[in-house]
């Protein structure tokens, strides 16, 4: 196998224009479409024509298998709407935020969270599928500054409360929950740096990296912008624009060790991030080679992605090109703003996919073997679907529950004035992609066939998935950046059976963090995880969903817990949410 000075080096004049933020290479493919179009360079034997969905050519029947959408947000009391942003556009106002569905006060109803400036916005699930906006009542309204973009969750003191981290353009807050009644700011006290160390901060993800059962830190980093860094670019054409983060020194991300009192101290990089791209924009958390150490992937702005494989003791291996997460099928860089762990064709190994920048595939890699992955985006449909889409968030999720996980990517360029530069199928507002699974082999977008509250175009950033009304149907939460907050309630009508497991794990991870999931009934199987920090800049429901199809009931269900518990449910009823304790015998910690 190559190494990766020798691919770079391969790479270097096929990738001159795929180096830029993953909104700023335009004024380079503006350039490439005089000459080659609008696409990347492929090999002839894989190029294949970009599919674009116009009125003319939405095909007569879409077949939606039961999918039934209807946003609900303004409904339902999510009564918020993101603010139009500068005009021209600057890389930070185009960046975006996240959002967040947790439980935060333990009555078993998902909560939602919007980052927004001055003050993020707390919505208190009621039940009965009404929220209400409690962000003073909880003191969040004191955490108040510009530029919050993206957030985390989880119980970073092991006290039963899932607590609340927000980054920001050189901002960080550290919220504590006291036992649901308020947020208290303890950046400080924790150890942590309310200006962030004037870093950039992208998303970032709570997770037991060293097997003490403290969830400890990561927080991944853009680049270095200031007010004496350049703002503006232009096009060929003259469109004045943001610029690419090649303008810009990049920034790589931190891992902060819990100290068990409450505090965090950061790890130093040469035990493992000093070996990343930086550029980064995504983490998502995943126990790869069931060693019971997590591992977790860096999407970068189109520079090769990392993947930190846990060595123990808080040391890290960067083995993304040995693995194949590195480039795409064409050995591109991708502009990775979201990305997501899946078993996609239920053969017990997770699979990630990860969103593009527009006229570059989103990108769906496949796990043959511990580590070894291979794109497959082209053979089961993703590429020619995605290629005229600007992606962002992204989620695993089955909207029909047959058992077959299902994709949803959040879309929207990156430049307000796309419009002006004559680029073909581009434009600023971008409708949903909803990929239907046709059982691990082909997926289908089913937008054209929903109606026009789902499909409708949006400057598309973060999303989470929840089950707001706990009927056994995923919910998709999506942060249109201008414009409202969209709720998508799944009505799909459907008799397929579903199980959701809400764990609590003996120790301070209370909410299991890392824990694995295996369900079998018959020769089927299920892979699963507890890992909320995914899509981009947000974190979804931690509890884990499992459509099954027409199984009415499951052999058995092993979960893996991170203290090294392993436990074994058998005959397990479904089409109910299971509250499962780990035993209090627990086996002694697998050696980390």
């Amino acid at each position: 196998m190559k190494s990766i000075s020798e691919i770079e080096s391969g790479m270097t004049s096929s990738m001159a224009f795929n180096c830029e933020r993953c909104g700023h290479r335009l004024w380079l493919l503006v350039l490439l479409s005089v000459v080659m179009g609008c696409g990347t360079k492929t090999s002839t034997s894989d190029q294949a024509p970009p599919t674009v969905v116009t009125a003319t050519n939405v095909p007569s029947r879409i077949e939606l298998h039961g999918i039934d959408l209807r946003d609900v947000a303004k409904a339902s009391g999510l009564d918020f709407v993101w603010p139009e942003q500068i005009r021209p556009m600057r890389t930070l106002e185009a960046f975006g935020c996240g959002c967040a569905a947790f439980d935060f006060d333990n009555d078993g109803w998902q909560d939602v969270l919007l980052v927004a400036d001055p003050q993020c916005k707390l919505f208190r699930n009621l039940g009965g599928g009404r929220f209400v906006d409690v962000t003073e009542a909880l003191g969040l309204h004191e955490i108040t500054a510009k530029d919050w973009i993206g957030c985390a969750v989880g119980d970073y003191d092991g006290d039963g409360w899932l607590d609340l981290l927000l980054t920001g353009f050189h901002r960080l807050a550290l919220c504590r929950n006291d036992a649901g009644k308020k947020f208290a700011d303890v950046t400080t006290s924790a150890g942590l740096d309310p200006d962030n160390h004037n870093h950039w901060g992208a998303s970032a993800g709570f997770m037991d990296l060293d097997g003490d059962q403290w969830l400890d830190l990561v927080i991944i980093n853009y680049v270095e912008f200031g007010p004496d860094s350049k703002q503006f670019c232009e096009t060929p054409g003259g469109v004045k624009t943001s610029c690419p983060p090649t303008h810009y020194p990049p920034e790589q991300g931190e891992i902060w060790r819990n100290t068990r009192d409450q505090r965090f101290e950061m790890v130093p990089a040469e035990q493992g991030m000093q070996s990343t791209t930086g550029v980064g924009l995504v983490v998502a958390f995943a126990d790869l080679d069931d060693d019971r150490r997590i591992d977790f992937y860096i999407g970068n702005d189109a520079k090769r992605a990392d993947l930190m494989h846990n060595l123990g003791e808080m040391r890290f291996a960067n083995i993304a090109v040995e693995a194949g997460l590195a480039f795409d099928r064409n050995v591109m860089a991708l502009a990775a703003m979201g990305a997501d762990w899946g078993d996609y064709d239920r053969d017990g190994k997770l699979d990630l996919t990860v969103s593009n920048f527009q006229s570059l595939s989103f990108v769906l890699f496949r796990q043959s073997d511990v580590n070894s992955f291979s794109d497959v985006s082209k053979l089961v449909g993703i590429a020619q679907v995605t290629r005229d889409r600007l992606g962002f968030g992204l989620n695993w999720i089955d909207f029909d529950n047959d058992g077959w996980l299902d994709i949803a990517y959040v879309n929207g360029h990156v430049y307000e004035n796309v419009a002006d530069t004559g680029v073909a199928a581009a434009t600023y507002r971008q409708p949903l992609t909803l990929m239907c699974n046709l059982e691990g082999k082909k997926f289908q977008d089913v937008i054209p066939g929903l109606p026009p509250e789902v499909a409708r175009p949006m400057v598309g950033r973060g999303s989470a998935t929840l089950d707001f009304d706990n009927d056994g149907k995923m919910d998709f939460l999506v942060v249109d950046y201008e414009g409202p907050v969209m709720l998508l309630h799944n009505r799909s009508q459907t008799k397929n059976h579903w199980i959701m497991f809400d764990l609590r794990g003996a120790g301070p991870n209370r909410f299991a963090y890392g824990a694995q999931i295996f369900a079998q009934s018959g020769e089927q199987i299920w892979k699963a995880q507890v890992s909320p920090s995914s899509s981009y800049l947000s974190t979804e429901d931690p509890r884990v969903h499992l459509g099954l199809g027409t199984v009415e009931r499951l052999d058995t269900v092993t979960i893996r817990w991170p203290s090294g518990t392993e436990q074994t449910l058998r005959d397990v009823a479904v089409d109910q949410i299971h509250r499962i304790e780990e035993p209090s015998s627990r086996l002694a910690p697998a050696s980390r």
